[in-house]
């Protein structure tokens, strides 16, 4: 994506970027500040360098404090939000304690900038993103197989992280009266409060009445009611976006080297987000006699993902006794992440034939091979 579309993209004069980015270049005088190369959708992202000749200076008190905005090890990333796409800090924070080699910290920069946008500074994480190195064959030759291997590994450590870091209850905002017994906890799904974690329920309900087929709708509804049935299960920090183009990887090892794009973030029953490994085993393509959307697997897939589930066990002890309820919450995040559309933000529109091919051929691909 191209800068101009984010500022078109949310009705932004284009005169507002000047302002933006002149408040930027004036925060790091003694930077280079030049776009970002990956653009997302909700930010405009420039890239913040230390200047070569900062390496050379003597390091005198007066060069240190002056220098201090511009650290020499590591570029910078700021990001620039409409109100709408604010962060949530305490969320992004969250992220960062989780997970604190992959998710680096975010700051409010607190500049004052034109109708409400937001700038936040974050150092560069390392890594390529996984989406330009994905193969968009099916086919992988012995590196690439070595490469996916060590990716899903990878992958599993990742969310066995998530595990072993479970909300506590006492970071909830009570809702009984103060007097009440502390074992009353509150439930799995009270102590989801987000967008989509608040609504989880609601959302499945809507799924199982309008999706398109009737096998997907019982296959809703099935998952709706297990889910109402589980007690005592941890509740976690989800990415919200656990997708190719956000997950950096080493190009040599495939190993994860960090997320970005902690914007959809929140708190879900663990496994919520299980279906980002299905985006990590195969690509979408178009069919070739008649230009539909289809979704490939690599060769291998079913292995590699044995491969995940195993490595999950090990990796989360206590973890293989709930797993019917995880792979449970599997699906659910396949329903709710590819069975509800994405309008501009909007997440409350049940796909369809007509207008989601592409979300409805990952969404039966995603069911079937769980």
């Amino acid at each position: 994506m191209t800068s101009s579309n984010f500022w078109n993209r949310f009705g932004l004069p284009l005169e507002d970027r000047k302002v933006c980015v002149k408040a930027v270049r004036d925060r790091y005088e003694d930077c280079e500040v030049e776009e970002f190369e990956e653009q997302g959708y909700c930010s405009y992202t420039l890239l913040v360098t230390p200047p070569k000749v900062a390496f050379a200076r003597e390091n005198t008190r007066h060069q240190a404090t002056k220098e201090k905005e511009c650290e020499d090890e590591s570029a910078l990333i700021v990001q620039l939000r409409p109100p709408q796409h604010a962060l949530d800090l305490n969320t992004v924070r969250a992220a960062s304690t989780a997970h604190p080699a992959l998710a680096p910290t975010i700051e409010d920069l607190g500049l004052s900038l034109p109708r409400g946008i937001c700038a936040y500074e974050t150092r560069k994480v390392d890594g390529t993103p996984l989406s330009r190195l994905q193969q968009h064959g099916h086919s992988l030759d012995d590196s690439a197989g070595e490469q996916l291997e060590r990716l899903i590994t990878s992958f599993a450590n990742l969310i066995a992280q998530s595990w072993h870091s479970p909300q506590k209850v006492h970071d909830i905002t009570r809702t009984v009266r103060a007097d009440s017994p502390m074992d009353e906890r509150p439930s799995m799904l009270a102590q989801c409060r987000g967008k989509v974690g608040s609504t989880m329920i609601s959302r499945l309900e809507r799924l199982a009445s309008k999706l398109p087929d009737a096998d997907l709708r019982e296959r809703a509804r099935e998952t709706m009611r297990a889910i109402q049935r589980m007690e005592d299960y941890p509740v976690v920090l989800n990415h919200g976006d656990l997708i190719p183009s956000n997950i950096l990887v080493d190009q040599n090892t495939w190993e994860i080297t960090g997320l970005v794009d902690w914007a959809e973030a929140e708190y879900l029953p663990f496994g919520t987000c299980l279906y980002g490994l299905e985006h990590l085993l195969g690509t979408i393509s178009l069919d070739s006699s008649t230009s539909a959307p289809k979704w490939k697997y690599f060769n291998g897939a079913t292995r590699l993902r044995e491969l995940f589930w195993a490595r999950l066990i090990d990796a989360a002890p206590g973890s293989e006794a709930r797993m019917d309820d995880v792979r449970m919450m599997r699906d659910a995040g396949v329903m709710l992440w590819h069975g509800i559309a994405w309008d501009d933000g909007a997440i409350d529109r049940v796909v369809n034939d007509v207008d989601d091919m592409e979300e409805l051929v990952k969404l039966r691909a995603f069911l079937t091979a769980g």
